[in-house]
């Protein structure tokens, strides 16, 4: 696919992030919601006072405009030129137009930075420019030494649940099961969606998860690797939510400091958490285990499959794995609370009903499991990972 995914959303006529900021208030509840994000990201926003930030794919300027309220000169990198009105527009009504440095209208690859940066932020999109390698290699030729890049991206792993609800509604197509679009999708999974607070219609939701055509694995990023890569274009890991730094570890802060261990170390912790990132509960591996990785990567492989085609042998498949998982989980093989490890069970079976539901073809049921069964309702995933690295 030759598609980015700015033209995805050109050609649904829409711009997916505008959320239409008319007074100081409702700018200051959003610019709330950020400080917290990039607290957690042990992000301070005296970082950003009097700094040059580089945002690529701003899309209509809503991050960037609080980072321009909190003192930074920001220059936008958005290939969509039909954006670039809402982002003048947000920049005018809030009196910080002095704060807009420069509009550029090229994707990541094509830009060519006249000047280095202090922070680059690139949310949402990155993950599709491929190969990581590519992007990597861009951000550090747009940063100041020490520099910080921001990335967020959607992982392998925590994505499993955004690809099951693409095979289930798949599945109910390939039954007879309404003609496909917001109906079908709405009769499968309002109650789910109503079930968390949100800002949007699930109409939106559709467009960015079921009719999406980059929530497919094979753009999905896995966190070891993306580590790896990083290392190996000069960054080091600042910080990332979920966590990818070992938060057990015991060590002396004034010990010698190698890049490479630290960045192994990290690697080995994002190994220990590939099941926490699939459930979206702690669910801590004792040690990297290659057999959990391994199953893990193939039942993603599998739900993924799901999406083009409908197999009961590979549903069978995807069911016997999860009876592994299970039965490992009840062994006590992880690190977790007597309520997570009990909520990861209960999570797992939910799943292994979903799969055996879909491999017998069996669409009324699977409808009334996706409306009223709590556990799928209440689950979905860790998709959408942060990362933030320093270049070296």
């Amino acid at each position: 696919m030759t598609e980015k995914m700015y033209e995805y959303y050109a050609k649904q006529d829409v711009q997916p992030t505008y959320a239409d900021f008319s007074s100081d208030a409702e700018l200051s509840r959003y610019a709330q919601l950020r400080k917290n994000v990039f607290f957690r990201l042990s992000l301070p926003l005296a970082l950003f006072q009097g700094k040059e930030v580089l945002e690529f794919g701003p899309d209509t300027g809503e991050n960037s405009i609080v980072f321009a309220q909190w003192g930074a000169r920001v220059t936008l990198v958005e290939p969509n030129a039909e954006a670039h009105p809402y982002i003048r527009q947000y920049f005018s009504r809030f009196s910080l137009e002095s704060n807009l440095t420069e509009i550029v209208t090229k994707s990541v690859l094509d830009f060519e930075p006249a000047r280095q940066y202090d922070f680059v932020d690139a949310e949402g999109f990155i993950y599709t420019v491929q190969p990581t390698s590519a992007w990597v290699s861009k951000l550090h030729e747009c940063l100041k030494p020490d520099g910080i890049a921001l990335v967020t991206y959607v992982e392998k792993y925590g994505s499993f649940m955004e690809l099951l609800l693409k095979a289930i509604y798949q599945t109910a197509l390939r039954h007879g099961q309404g003609e496909g679009g917001i109906e079908t999708a709405r009769h499968l999974f309002l109650p789910k969606w109503n079930s968390i607070a949100h800002t949007r219609k699930i109409e939106s939701w559709f467009m960015d998860v079921i009719q999406n055509p980059f929530v497919r694995m094979k753009y999905f990023i896995d966190p070891a690797q993306l580590l790896r890569e990083m290392h190996a274009g000069h960054f080091r890991l600042y910080s990332a939510w979920p966590n990818y730094k070992d938060v057990l570890a015991m060590n002396w802060i004034k010990g010698e400091y190698r890049a490479g261990d630290d960045n192994e170390a990290a690697i080995a912790y994002i190994e220990q958490s590939r099941l926490s990132h699939v459930l979206s509960t702690q669910c801590l591996l004792p040690a990297p285990s290659p057999a959990i990785s391994s199953q893990l990567a193939e039942l993603v492989g599998i739900v993924d499959g799901l999406i083009d085609n409908a197999s009961e042998t590979n549903c069978l498949r995807a069911v016997a794995i999860l009876d592994e998982l299970i039965a490992f989980l009840a062994a006590g093989n992880i690190i977790a609370s007597p309520e997570d490890a009990a909520k990861a069970r209960t999570i797992l079976t939910m799943i292994k009903t979903a799969m055996t539901l879909m491999g017998q073809g069996k669409v009324d049921e699977l409808t009334t499991f996706c409306r009223e069964d709590s556990v799928f309702i209440a689950t979905w995933g860790m998709p959408n990972h942060h990362g933030v690295f320093q270049k070296l």
